[in-house]
């Protein structure tokens, strides 16, 4: 549990400059990307937002570190959906909506004398979690993509390789390549190195798309006939060292959480990097999602996962934030 020990003035000062500065113009654009701060989290209970997600009818949810599934609500809050029961030493890391529409998690640890790799699969309705398969406890299982039959691919960033798991629960390596590993020799965070992570497809759902920690690097991996072909590389930058979660939208246009350097980067098909949005908000963005409601297709949600700022000893300031995006994101219904 993290601990601080904060004058109250001084915080409620640091947190007006954070909103009035909530935003700021990206590189190449002629006016700022409004960045909007919808739910303050409490970092001093495990409320780190890791990953975040949307389904068809418009719901957003996302994950915690300490185990627990939220809901973003209408007026901005957000409700527990379920916790789930992390052994010692774990942590919830990636978030998505099957087709059953049931939620996905992959829980992780950081070591083996800890195993936690897996995924958990909850009812939204009820509340029910259950483990739906348990990974190599060497690695750390974190991002989804899944297919229409049910099945999906789960990134493992410590192992550098795809997992796929089929609708009952068995799991096989899909895909393991050198350029998915991470580099031990410039590593991204001081922790460990890490790999292929954020993961998403494009909107003919031809193409998975992973983005690689340490090197900066997208891969696009051609997907036919439900087999994975020949990865390959849209482009590696330093701008995106430190890529977590990514998302595509209509146009093929990647979004990608630059969790290392606070910002919001695009990429085109051509494979040009941009910074969208920079903002004193950001602390450690980890995951993006388009909205799927009527009225919200042009919105993208980001977790401010703060985790940068807990392992620096910083004061960290976890959130859900939006920003608005120009295209409605893929629709992979």
């Amino acid at each position: 549990m993290l601990k601080f020990a904060l004058d109250t003035s001084s915080l409620s000062w640091v947190m007006g400059v954070a909103l009035l500065l909530g935003f700021s113009a990206p590189a190449h654009a002629k006016s700022p990307v409004t960045v909007t701060q919808l739910v303050s989290l409490d970092p001093n209970v495990g409320e780190l937002p890791e990953s975040i997600t949307t389904d068809g009818d418009g719901h957003v949810y996302f994950s915690l570190f300490n185990g627990q599934i939220r809901a973003l609500l209408p007026d901005g809050s957000s409700s527990t959906i379920a916790t789930v029961p992390l052994p010692t030493g774990g942590v919830m890391t990636g978030i998505k909506v099957g087709p059953d529409g049931l939620i996905y998690t992959t829980t992780s640890s950081f070591s083996v004398d800890q195993p936690a790799a897996g995924v958990w699969r909850t009812d939204p309705d009820t509340g029910i979690v259950e483990q739906f398969t348990t990974l190599d406890p060497s690695g750390f299982p974190n991002d989804m993509a899944f297919e229409d039959d049910g099945s999906f691919f789960v990134t493992d960033p410590f192992l550098g390789l795809l997992y796929h798991i089929d609708a009952n629960g068995t799991a096989t390596v899909a895909l393991a390549d050198a350029l998915l590993r991470g580099n031990p020799g410039d590593q991204a965070f001081p922790t460990h190195e890490f790999g292929v992570d954020g993961i998403a497809w494009d909107h003919s759902k031809q193409n998975l798309y992973v983005g690689v920690i340490d090197s900066g690097r997208i891969v696009r991996i051609p997907y036919r006939c439900h087999h994975l072909g020949q990865p390959q590389v849209v482009v590696e930058s330093p701008q995106l060292k430190g890529i977590d979660g990514i998302a595509l939208d209509r146009s093929g246009t990647i979004y990608a959480a630059v969790n290392t350097q606070n910002l919001i980067a695009t990429v085109d098909q051509r494979g040009h990097v941009s910074v969208y949005a920079q903002s004193s908000l950001f602390d450690s963005p980890s995951g993006v999602a388009f909205g799927t409601a009527h009225g919200d297709k042009k919105t993208a949600y980001v977790t401010s996962f703060a985790i940068n700022s807990v392992l620096s000893g910083a004061l960290p300031h976890p959130a859900i934030l939006s920003i608005p995006v120009p295209v409605p994101g893929a629709d992979l219904d």
